[in-house]
């Protein structure tokens, strides 16, 4: 996976003045939790927490500042002077899953689950010791003034202050190529792994499509897919008019605020509050992600690639065109009418 530091960019975030946020309580539920408005990478939030319950939970509703539009690598990293030992979350919402896809194989009927409650308050992405750096949590956003809330909680030894600060890199997708309109499959199954995989396409302006995702394939009657339904692999074909679109993959889970679609054979896993945000939960590094884009007319390439890093999504760009003959009758066609004009 390429990450580009792009100059424009870098002088649009550096344009934004980092800014310094203090805790104030109460802030122990999301329903309570401190607005920060308009984050970028250098601010801070800094408070105290010496409980994993109750009054000691601190939570944030973040807004994150406006940016160039693209795709950028956001980081909320925890660090101390006292003793080590907070944990961060991002928080969501449960999803009640949809009813099984009832139109059998290819295409999908277009149904997807419904998002819980605000206050259901589901720990999406649980920060670690074991990453590098420590104690960090990650998300990707798109230069969309992002939200999201986050949360800090610590133990009876976490007596010092925390400071939570951010960070981002801008990231580029990888351009995979041009593929035909009409139906185009996405999988990973067959590919040369077994990982359990999880996607989500995006169209140009970066707005995650409603029910353009699966974490894991269902069986062939219900997806039209090649697998049984038994892996943790993910298929699904959509129907894509021309255009640009990009694809998020990841390891199980990739969460953003989009329900799953009813062929996809995990319906019920957690989704983020808010839009213009995605994350991956897992903390395994060097995972297999290969997967293999075949469009309406056969034409198929397989991507090699891996997840690097803990909480990591690779991002793919394709482009969807008509074939040489549809643009060769277009332009017929405006030839006549122009003559027809004259």
């Amino acid at each position: 996976m390429r990450i580009l530091i792009s100059g424009v960019a870098l002088l649009a975030l550096a344009s934004v003045a980092s800014a310094q946020f203090v805790e104030s309580e109460p802030n122990d539920t999301k329903a309570t939790a401190n607005s920060i408005n308009c984050m970028t990478a250098g601010s801070t939030i800094r408070g105290n927490s010496t409980s994993g319950s109750g009054a000691g939970l601190d939570y944030y509703d973040i807004n994150v500042c406006a940016a160039p539009l693209g795709i950028y690598r956001h980081r909320l990293v925890i660090t101390t002077n006292g003793t080590a030992g907070h944990t961060g979350t991002i928080r969501g919402v449960t999803q009640v899953g949809a009813p099984v896809d009832t139109a059998a194989g290819i295409p999908w009927d277009g149904v997807v689950g419904t998002p819980g409650a605000f206050t259901t308050d589901s720990a999406v992405q649980t920060s670690s010791t074991a990453t590098s750096p420590a104690r960090m949590n990650q998300w990707y956003g798109f230069g969309k003034q992002e939200r999201f809330v986050y949360r800090v909680s610590g133990t009876s030894t976490t007596t010092a202050d925390y400071i939570a600060t951010m960070e981002t890199l801008p990231v580029t997708a990888v351009d995979i190529g041009n593929y035909q309109p009409g139906q185009i499959a996405i999988t990973t199954f067959g590919q040369g792994h077994t990982s359990d995989t999880d996607m989500w396409v995006y169209d140009s302006g970066f707005n995650a499509i409603r029910g353009y995702g699966n974490d894991d394939e269902a069986p062939n009657a219900i997806s039209g897919g090649p697998g049984t339904g038994a892996t943790l692999q993910s298929f699904f074909s959509r129907m894509y008019a021309p255009g640009t679109y990009y694809l998020a993959i990841s390891n199980f889970n990739l969460s953003n605020n989009q329900p799953s679609p009813s062929d996809d054979d995990f319906r019920t896993g957690s989704l983020l509050d808010y839009p213009d945000i995605v994350v991956n939960t897992s903390t395994t590094t060097n995972v297999n992600l290969t997967f293999r884009i075949t469009d309406s007319s056969g034409f198929t390439t397989q991507v090699a690639n891996t997840k690097v890093g803990a909480f990591d999504i690779n991002w793919f760009k394709f482009t969807v065109v008509p074939e040489p003959t549809s643009l060769a009758l277009l332009g017929l066609g405006a030839l006549g009418l122009i003559r027809r004009r004259r």
